[in-house]
């Protein structure tokens, strides 16, 4: 027994898994859960939480990636009437110091712009992808002042259908540490002219609780996963209100 102790190795983990693992065990505790049913957890490394949110004409929809109660990203919507016309939009961008993955291009009309990355599922994202793009759209509907003629751009307009399951690569700190992670997202554009024209649904977002990590975009299961859905014991746990 003693020679079966002295050969187990120990598991260090980093000082804000651990806080929130000992959170999550004396809420479980309180609620009559077992704590041997969490015994798995203190190996995890990418935390997923499930959620249906849809953003709204003129409301940000924020995202607390690690769900600590504090703004990691918002998600907004654009609507902006000029003398040349309408532009009718939706852009991601982080709060403070976190990023979005993206990149810039050119138009057909030779104009460059920042976009925010629309990442197919198991896509890496970490240290090598490219977070230096300021204030980056998602997608964008641009309508002439004359005629009602329009045009789509951005990299989650897929020739005006808008795209299905795509994700933002998101790059946010926490206690000074690097993390990556990541939001699923769908975006619809409806070319009615009007403020929420383009809208964008989150349906889960995760993150890597090893600092300076990557993470596969969209992945959700393996020994190394814990799920939280909101509102549930363990989004508790984590400190969410």
């Amino acid at each position: 027994m003693s020679s079966a102790r002295q050969s187990r190795k120990t598991f260090k983990l980093s000082d804000s898994l651990n806080r929130r693992l000992n959170m999550y065990a004396q809420v479980a505790a309180a609620a009559g859960v077992s704590v041997l049913a969490l015994a798995g957890a203190s190996e995890a490394e990418v935390v997923y939480t499930e959620t249906h949110q849809v953003t709204q004409a003129g409301l940000p929809l924020y995202i607390d990636v690690n769900n600590d109660g504090i703004k990691d990203f918002l998600l907004r919507t654009m609507y902006y009437q000029g003398s040349s016309g309408l532009e009718v939009g939706l852009d991601a961008s982080g709060c403070s110091d976190n990023q979005v993955a993206g990149k810039r291009f050119r138009s057909s009309g030779g104009y460059f712009f920042s976009a925010a990355s629309a990442l197919p599922a198991g896509a890496q994202i970490g240290p090598e992808g490219n977070f230096s793009v300021r204030f980056p759209f998602m997608a964008v509907e641009l309508f002439e002042r004359v005629g009602g003629q329009y045009s789509d751009l951005g990299p989650w307009e897929r020739k005006g259908k808008g795209v299905g399951n795509r994700y933002l690569g998101l790059k946010f700190v926490v206690d000074g540490e690097v993390h990556y992670g990541w939001a699923r997202l769908s975006v619809t554009l409806e070319h009615q002219q009007q403020f929420g024209d383009v809208s964008g649904t989150l349906t889960g977002y995760a993150y890597e609780t090893v600092p300076d990590h990557p993470i596969t975009a969209g992945r959700i299961t393996g020994t190394d996963v814990i799920t939280v859905q909101l509102g549930s014991l363990g989004d508790l746990a984590l400190g969410r209100k």
